[in-house]
């Protein structure tokens, strides 16, 4: 697989923590500052930053070891194995 392949993976990858980082944050930040502007530009900040610390994260990662790490199957697979 090639690299620009990899960070495309890893980014899409990364994209539902992302945006579940974005919907929290407009939530939290929703009851304490009022204008929706603000909001929408923190959470919409929190959301490129989270994409970007997880896609960096495995794109390094496949540059290491030449595996891909997904960080969707490592939540889904550890919160199978959480349950009793």
């Amino acid at each position: 697989m090639s690299l620009s392949r990899s960070l495309l993976l890893a980014g899409l990858d990364a994209l539902p923590f992302a945006a579940l980082a974005s919907i929290a944050t407009y939530v939290f930040a929703r009851t304490a500052i009022r204008p929706s502007v603000v909001v929408g530009m923190l959470a919409a900040t929190v959301g490129v930053a989270v994409l970007l610390a997880l896609g960096t994260i495995s794109a390094n990662r496949y540059r290491a070891d030449g595996k891909s790490f997904y960080f969707t199957r490592a939540v889904v697979v550890e919160g199978l194995l959480s349950i009793p």
